[in-house]
C-alpha cells in the first residue's frame, strides 16, 4: 500500500479516511512575531486554540488535513508537531515549498543560478531534504510540493 509522510511518520494511504487537503493551522510572519509579539499573542494560548479545532474536526468524521503552510507563511513543524501531539485522531500532512507570488525573497534572488552560471539553485537542495531528510531536524518528512502561483493581472 503506497504511503503518504504525515507529522507522526508514514501512513498508508488507505488508513488516510476523510481528507480536508488546504488547512492552514497558523499562518503568521516570524518577523512581525519577533518584533511584535502582541500581534501573534500568547504561544500556549494559540496552540491550545488550534487543538480545541482540530479535535472538533474529528468530532466530524475528518482524520487528515494537509498543511500548505511553508516558507514565507512562518512554518514552523515543532509547533505543527506539539499541536498534532495534542490530537490523537488526526493524522497532518506537511508540505515544503515557498510562498511567493512575484519574486523570490532577496535571500534566494542573490543566490543560485541567478547570481552567476554554475551556481546550485538552494530551493532544490532544501526541498529535496525536506522531502528526504525531514524539516529543520524535526524528522518529518515533507508531504507534498506546495507552489503557489497567481495569474498575471
Amino acid at each position: 500500500m503506497p504511503q503518504v509522510q504525515t507529522v507522526r511518520g508514514p501512513v498508508d494511504s488507505a488508513d488516510l479516511g476523510q481528507v480536508l487537503v488546504h488547512e492552514h493551522v497558523f499562518v503568521l510572519d516570524p518577523e512581525i512575531a519577533a518584533n511584535h509579539p502582541g500581534e501573534w499573542g500568547d504561544e500556549d494560548a494559540r496552540v491550545a486554540d488550534a487543538v480545541e479545532q482540530l479535535t472538533d474536526l474529528t468530532t466530524r468524521g475528518v482524520r487528515t488535513i494537509v498543511d500548505p503552510t511553508v516558507i514565507g507563511l512562518g512554518r514552523y513543524v515543532p509547533r505543527i508537531q506539539r499541536v498534532a501531539a495534542r490530537v490523537p485522531g488526526l493524522d497532518v500532512v506537511v508540505a515544503t515549498g515557498l510562498y511567493t507570488h512575484d519574486r523570490l525573497p532577496n535571500h534566494f534572488r542573490y543566490r543560485g543560478p541567478r547570481s552567476g552560471p554554475g551556481r546550485e539553485d538552494p530551493l532544490v537542495a532544501m526541498f529535496v531534504a525536506d522531502v528526504e531528510e525531514g524539516i529543520a531536524g524535526t524528522g518529518v518528512r515533507a508531504g507534498l510540493l506546495s507552489a503557489p502561483s497567481t495569474s498575471p493581472a
